[in-house]
């Protein structure tokens, strides 16, 4: 990463985490702010369909550089922790979390930005990596005495598609139906792991096979399309038109936070809190 000042420092797990702030950063930089990107693993862990651990990686760093410069983010940094499926535990693939902690401090400090936004504190559907990354940036945070908002992704959007994995209501709901063409563009980057977004699970009741049904028949109309199988990216973000944002840490002395500073009277955003 780049030295230097950002507005926004988004800070993730894995590759492919920030598909579900994709509509936000198309937001922020259409606004012009300039937003760096920070990633605790390089994904080896992933759906690998065969490949070694270590191409992997390598592969997942490049498609989430490519995510990351359609969406308008300027730096991408890997922060090199195991991608394991319990980084919290003790032995092989327990992440390193204070000097975790130290990077993202530094980097905190160099960037300075306004805004920093991350996974939830239960990570957003449980995932552990999620919630290690969430406690090593309120850590960081608290190090350096960041005074900017934190924001987290993955808050709960009423009705919406996906949002009931989610543990926490959101307070900001950003409207991402006009970046469409630049999040399907972001998300189809994710070659190698598409295929946990847009194909569905096997029907395992009959109340989903009547939804699919159902959607099949009336895919003319607004309630048959979203009973649609997600086959495409861009089914997927019709399904995931809003996105939730989570308030975590409002700004110090009493300032606003950042979207209800700078994007109080964009109809696209709706601040509740």
């Amino acid at each position: 990463m780049n030295e230097g000042t950002s507005d926004i420092l988004i800070i993730i797990a894995h590759p492919d985490d920030e598909v579900f702030g994709s509509g936000t950063l198309c937001l922020c930089a259409e606004k012009g702010f300039k937003i760096s990107l920070a990633c605790a693993t390089d994904g080896e862990g992933g759906s690998s369909d065969g490949r070694p651990d270590v191409l992997l990686g390598e592969i997942r760093r490049r498609e989430l550089s490519l995510s990351a410069r359609v969406l308008g983010v300027s730096d991408v940094c890997f922060l090199g922790q195991p991608d394991s499926a319990h980084p919290d535990a003790e032995g092989d693939g327990s992440w390193d979390q204070p000097g975790l902690i130290r990077k993202l401090a530094e980097m905190i400090r160099q960037q300075n930005p306004q805004l920093i936004l991350t996974h939830g504190p239960q990570g957003g559907y449980g995932h552990p990596a999620h919630r290690l990354v969430y406690r090593s940036v309120v850590a960081a945070t608290q190090a350096v005495s960041f005074a900017g908002s934190i924001f987290s992704f993955c808050g709960k959007v009423d009705g919406a598609f996906f949002s009931w994995h989610f543990d926490q209501p959101g307070d900001v709901m950003v409207d991402a139906r006009s970046f469409l063409s630049r999040r399907t563009a972001s998300l189809s980057c994710h070659q190698t792991q598409l295929a946990y977004f847009v194909q569905p699970p096997f029907p395992r009741s009959l109340r989903k096979i009547a939804s699919a049904l159902f959607g099949f028949t009336f895919a003319f109309t607004e309630a048959g399309r979203k009973r649609l199988p997600i086959a495409t990216p861009a089914r997927f973000f019709r399904k995931f038109p809003v996105e939730g944002l989570v308030l975590q840490k409002a700004p110090a002395a009493g300032r606003p936070h950042f979207f209800r500073e700078h994007f109080s009277s964009d109809h696209r955003v709706q601040i509740n809190r």
